[in-house]
């Protein structure tokens, strides 16, 4: 299997806490005490890693909350403006104003989250990779060597079946080992700071 994350020496990654050989993408979470294939983050709200064999679980789950978010803001808007309008006890209008404020404010946050995944996906970029070349890079611009276009990077993360996007089943393709890659890919075609980029 060809490696294209390396060390600066250029030697395979090692996982001195697995005592194992990292593949590409694969990174060590200290809070599970394991690696994690194609590591996006720790999430603390699942208490879990977010990688390969979840990462479309845990795109459905932002995905579904960002929609109750915003159901539950417009389904109280009419008992908040009743309440406001008529005469209602202050602990009950209190409650609502609060519950719509609150609903309203983690819909904004939800939404924003949910956009930054998406974004991610479209540029098959990882969170982890996504900070790693925010604080080495300092052309954003420049696309991931795994990247092999904007549909194909939602199929690696959502599964092959379009009909089955928004369903918690048909997980994609692959193994987490090794990834698909065509002419056009930064991955076989290789920019030279790409490559260096990746180099631990």
């Amino acid at each position: 299997m060809t490696m294209h994350e390396t060390k600066r020496s250029g030697e395979r990654r090692y996982c001195k806490w697995c005592a194992r050989y990292k593949p590409d993408r694969c990174h060590h979470c200290r809070v599970c005490k394991q690696c994690i294939l194609r590591m996006d983050h720790h999430c603390p709200w699942i208490m879990n890693c977010v990688g390969f064999r979840n990462h479309k679980y845990f795109f459905l789950l932002v995905f579904y909350s960002a929609l109750d978010c915003m159901y539950i803001v417009f389904s109280m808007f009419g008992s908040v403006q009743k309440s406001i309008n008529e005469e209602t006890p202050f602990q009950t209008m209190f409650m609502l104003v609060f519950g719509q404020t609150l609903s309203a404010l983690m819909s904004v946050l939800v939404i924003l989250f949910f956009c930054f995944h998406v974004w991610l996906m479209l540029r098959a970029t990882t969170t982890i990779e996504f900070c790693e070349k925010a604080t080495r890079d300092t052309d954003s611009s420049l696309r991931s060597i795994y990247d092999l276009g904007p549909l194909q990077n939602v199929f690696a993360v959502l599964g092959p079946q379009p009909l089955l996007w928004l369903l918690p089943i048909s997980p994609p393709k692959g193994d987490g080992l090794s990834f698909p890659s065509t002419e056009s890919t930064p991955l076989l075609t290789g920019s030279a700071s790409a490559s260096a980029a990746l180099k631990r």
